[in-house]
């Protein structure tokens, strides 16, 4: 997701409900903002919106997120890791 884009296209407070912390309870709308300032403070420009992405990435054969406007790099999924 687009730091930028969420923080332009989107009010605060009434939609910054969407965010949730690494243990799945949901952020509140100052701290989601708090974390975007901060992401785009770091230099980041995207973020993902899956937990299980990141750098590392949880993925096998995923290189890594790419926070500064990559993003996901995508990685193969074999017939074995879909059964």
């Amino acid at each position: 997701m687009s730091i930028e884009g969420f923080l332009s296209n989107n009010r605060y407070p009434e939609d910054f409900g969407v965010f949730q912390r690494d243990n799945g309870t949901e952020m509140s709308p100052d701290e989601a903002l708090t974390y975007l300032v901060t992401e785009k403070a770091k230099g980041n420009t995207v973020i993902p919106c899956s937990a299980e992405c990141g750098n590392p990435c949880k993925q096998a054969g995923c290189k890594g997120f790419d926070f500064t406007g990559g993003g996901c790099p995508g990685y193969e999924i074999t017939d074995e890791a879909e059964a």
